[in-house]
C-alpha cells in the first residue's frame, strides 16, 4: 500500500465539534446533526474525495433538495452504509457511501444504470488508493445488499 493509500484508509479527522458518524445511524442522509448533512460531514467529505479523485465522478455523490434518502443502516464490518438516489430515477441512478464511524475504510459506490438492462446492471466502487472497480447491480441501500457481490465472469 502507497503512503497515499495508508494515509486515506487512517481515521480522517474531523473538525472538532462535529458528530461521530455513529450519530448518523438512523437518520436520513439529508437530515442535519450537529450542524451537519451525513455528505457535508468533514470526515465524509475527506473520505468521499480520497475515494473519487475525479471531480466529474465524485459530483454524482450529492444529495440536492428533490433527491431521494433511505435512514443510514449499519452493514457488515461494524461500518455504516448512507444510500441516495435521483428523485422519480432511483433505480437508474444512485451512490452509496459505506465508512467506519471513525471515518476511516471509505468505499463509495457509483450508479449509473442508464443503457443497462436488468440482466446486466453493475456499479462502479471505488476505494482510497485503489483502481475502481465494477461489481454487479446498483448501489446497496440496505444492510442486507451489503457486500455487494463481485462481477462472476463466465
Amino acid at each position: 500500500m502507497t503512503m497515499a493509500a495508508a494515509a486515506a484508509a487512517a481515521p480522517l479527522q474531523a473538525e472538532e465539534g462535529a458528530p461521530d458518524l455513529e450519530t448518523y445511524v438512523g437518520k436520513y442522509p439529508f437530515d442535519i446533526v450537529d450542524g451537519h448533512r451525513f455528505l457535508d460531514h468533514p470526515a465524509v467529505a475527506a473520505a468521499i474525495a480520497a475515494a473519487v479523485p475525479d471531480a466529474d465522478k465524485r459530483a454524482a455523490v450529492a444529495f440536492d433538495d428533490n433527491g431521494l434518502g433511505l435512514p443510514i443502516v449499519r452493514v457488515a464490518g461494524g461500518r455504516i452504509l448512507a444510500w441516495g438516489g435521483a428523485r422519480r430515477a432511483e433505480d437508474r441512478y444512485n451512490w452509496a457511501v459505506v465508512i467506519a464511524p471513525d471515518g476511516s475504510k471509505p468505499e463509495v459506490c457509483i450508479y449509473d444504470g442508464v443503457g443497462y438492462g436488468q440482466d446486466f446492471q453493475a456499479s462502479e466502487w471505488f476505494a482510497p488508493g485503489q483502481p475502481a472497480i465494477m461489481k454487479q447491480g446498483p448501489c446497496p441501500s440496505a444492510a442486507e445488499d451489503y457486500p455487494t457481490a463481485d462481477i462472476a465472469a463466465g
